[in-house]
Order: C-alpha cells, then sequence, then structure tokens
C-alpha cells in the first residue's frame, strides 16, 4: 500500500546553517533528496513532506522555498515558524503565498515551556486557518498538558502532534503519556503522528517495545486522525527508513485495508490537500505463440512476489496484460508516476530476479517485426483518455 511520507527532513550542509546539529554529530553530514528516495521509493513511499530543520532563523523562507524545487515527490513544505514574535503576520504572508508551504512549525521540545503560553503565541496561531496552514506541534510528554492548554486556545486552528508526544520508549514510561494524549484527544482540532519514536526508543528495539505506544494513539484518536511519518534521517539513530517501514506494517496488520489506508495516506492527504502525481500511461504489444498460451496464463496466475515488489519499485502501477485471440497478441498497459523513466526501466533491466522471470517468458513471445529498434513489447500511441 502506497504511503505518503508527512515527516521527512533534508539536511543541505553546502547551503543552510543548522545551529543544532553541533551537538548531534551522528546526523551532521548531507541528507539529501536522491539518497532518502533510493531507499523510500522502494518501500511504497510515493510523496512526502518536508519538516523545516530549524535551520538558522534568516534561513527560513529559502529553506521551504529551496526543498520545494527538489521533486515533484515533494508534495508540499512544513514550514519554520516564530509565533512568538510580534512581525509573524508578515512571515505569514509570505509562506501563503508560497505554492506549497501546507503548514508551519515552531519547535517547542527544545524551548522554555513559557515560549508557547504567551498570548501574542496562541494569537498568531489563531490566523492559521484564514491561511488554510496547519501548525505541528512538537512537545515532550511532560509538555503535553501545555500542547493541549495551546490547542484549546485555538479551537479553529489544525494541530498535528509530531512523534506520538514524545513518550520515552526506551523506557517504557506509559503513564502519565497514556492519559495526557487520552485528554489530547478530546480536542477535534488535533491530529496524531505516529513517526519518531524508533529514535526514543533503546538501539536494540522490537516491534513490541513499540506497540503498547502506537495501539494506545490509535485508540484516543481514532483511524481517521493520525498520519504517518519517517522522521528520516532522525529514525537512523537507531534503525533505518526500511526498518521502520517494515515495523509499521507489521503494527498494523491487524487492521483492515480501509484503516490502513487512512493512517498511511488517505488522511495524510486530507489535512495536506495533496493532490497525487498525475500518472503517465503506457501501452504496447506483443505477440505469443500459440502453444505457450496456457503456460504463459498459468505463470501469471502467480507471478513472483519480487518481481511486483520491483514493478511497483519503479514507480509503476495499474499493470494489466490482456490477451487477443485467435490472433494470439498481448496488450499491456500500465502507469508511470516516477520522474526518470528511463532511470526506473533500466534499474528493473538490472534486476536479477526481473531477469530470471523474462528469461522465463520471453522464449513463449513473438515480438512485432514493426517493432522499433531496441523493443521487445512494441509501444503504441495514445490517441484517446478521459478520466
Amino acid at each position: 500500500m502506497r504511503i505518503v511520507d508527512t515527516h521527512l527532513h533534508l539536511v543541505y550542509l553546502d547551503k543552510f546553517s543548522y545551529p543544532w546539529l553541533e551537538s548531534s554529530p551522528p546526523l551532521k553530514r548531507q541528507w539529501t533528496f536522491d539518497s532518502y528516495w533510493a531507499e523510500a521509493r522502494k518501500l511504497g513511499i510515493e510523496t512526502a513532506l518536508h519538516m523545516e530543520v530549524d535551520v538558522a532563523e534568516q534561513e527560513m523562507e529559502d529553506e521551504a522555498r529551496f526543498v520545494l524545487g527538489l521533486s515533484p515527490h515533494i508534495g508540499g513544505a512544513i514550514a519554520a515558524a516564530r509565533p512568538e514574535h510580534v512581525d509573524f503576520p508578515r512571515h505569514l504572508e509570505r509562506l501563503a503565498a508560497m505554492p506549497g508551504v501546507k503548514g508551519i512549525r515552531r519547535i517547542l521540545h527544545t524551548q522554555p515551556d513559557e515560549l508557547s503560553q504567551g498570548t501574542l503565541f496562541a494569537e498568531n496561531l489563531r490566523r492559521l486557518p484564514a491561511q488554510n496552514l496547519t501548525f505541528d506541534l512538537c512537545v515532550l510528554a511532560r509538555q503535553l498538558p501545555l500542547g493541549r492548554e495551546l490547542a484549546a486556545k485555538c479551537p479553529d486552528t489544525q494541530f498535528i502532534l509530531d512523534h506520538c508526544g514524545v513518550p520515552d520508549v526506551a523506557g517504557q514510561a506509559l503513564e502519565p503519556w497514556r492519559e495526557d494524549i487520552r485528554k489530547l484527544a478530546e480536542l477535534p482540532n488535533v491530529v496524531a503522528k505516529i513517526s519518531g519514536i524508533v529514535a526514543y526508543a533503546k538501539p536494540d528495539w522490537t516491534v513490541d517495545d513499540l506497540r503498547p505506544f502506537v495501539e494506545h494513539i490509535v485508540d484516543c484518536f481514532g483511524w481517521d486522525r493520525v498520519v504517518w511519518g519517517s522522521d528520516h534521517p532522525v529514525c537512523t539513530l537507531t534503525a533505518n527508513l526500511t526498518r521502520w517501514v517494515e515495523a509499521t506494517r507489521t503494527l498494523i496488520a491487524g487492521a483492515s485495508e480501509s484503516e490502513q489506508a487512512k493512517l498511511l495516506h488517505a488522511t495524510a492527504e486530507r489535512l495536506y490537500r495533496l493532490r497525487p502525481l498525475q500518472p503517465k500511461r503506457y501501452g504496447s504489444i506483443l505477440g505469443l505463440k500459440p502453444e505457450a498460451i496456457a503456460e504463459y496464463k498459468r505463470i501469471h496466475d502467480a507471478v513472483w512476489p519480487k518481481v511486483l515488489k520491483q514493478i511497483s519499485g519503479s514507480n509503476i502501477s495499474n499493470y494489466s496484460i490482456y490477451l487477443k485471440e485467435p490472433e494470439n497478441l498481448l496488450f499491456a498497459y500500465f502507469e508511470y508516476t516516477g520522474t526518470d523513466y528511463a532511470a526506473d526501466m533500466a534499474r528493473m533491466a538490472e534486476d536479477p530476479t526481473t531477469q530470471a522471470w523474462w528469461k522465463i517468458c520471453m522464449p513463449m513471445q513473438s515480438p512485432l517485426d514493426t517493432r522499433k529498434e531496441g523493443e521487445w513489447w512494441a509501444a503504441m500511441e495514445e490517441v484517446f483518455h478521459v478520466d
């Protein structure tokens, strides 16, 4: 199932200043979109929202503008802002005029508790609905009551609680976190983000270490009010992106397909007003030897899982093959949502499992004499389409 990552951090040390990284040596290096995407695309992630990385104040707007231009797979940005400042309204207007900015965040878990409690802070957050922007709430577990107080002061503002409220997963400290989460979930303007918790777990964490925290979030907020985030690269402190995605899928394996979809993409698309990438459609044609028809149908009743995974990892979906008899022609159709078709097809051709699959299929097939040089399946021209 496809995933919208609502919490991706990108670090470009050659472009921006990150004062806080001086105290986090493992994270103080380049974390580019290309390096993230090389892993993310194989895991079913199709869109990511960039989460501000606490750059120097004078660089906040430049950071948002820069990341929004990196890739079509970055569906939006949560920009850094300072609601405690008197000039916040002017900053907000500039952010709202920037296509792709979906919300703002002011990191609170590293700041004095008083920062979010001032009258001006709440007054400025109440300006967000008019600009159709959200506020990501990043607080420590002990600050959850302060977060609730802030959200209650701004009932029309949409809050997203980051990282399940930063619980002590390593210490399995369920109380008072559990009760504070329950009280926060009573506010209808708060959504919870299942993200970041592996960074607060022991280095040798297991899925069962995460389970009571994730399940409590879902129990309190419900499937309609939860989204998923990678917190990459912070997740690499105790794991990597692949392990966190696999753990998530294990944690929600007992949920219905509809419930899983809400967590992994549907609620995020609604909350952040995301539009799926428009696919490019491909059709092609190929002959099939009459004596191979039965065997061709048989093996396609159970295509190898690794072949299917490679197809998805190459940004291909809605892949269908039709057979027309007695002409014995195969018609293939698929949709492509990537940004580099040639590179994705080359990557598929290099995959050993896909090569083995093709070695079985190709002797059964009969390519058209009219195909172009280098083609096996003959490409077709689309002459009409309507959604």
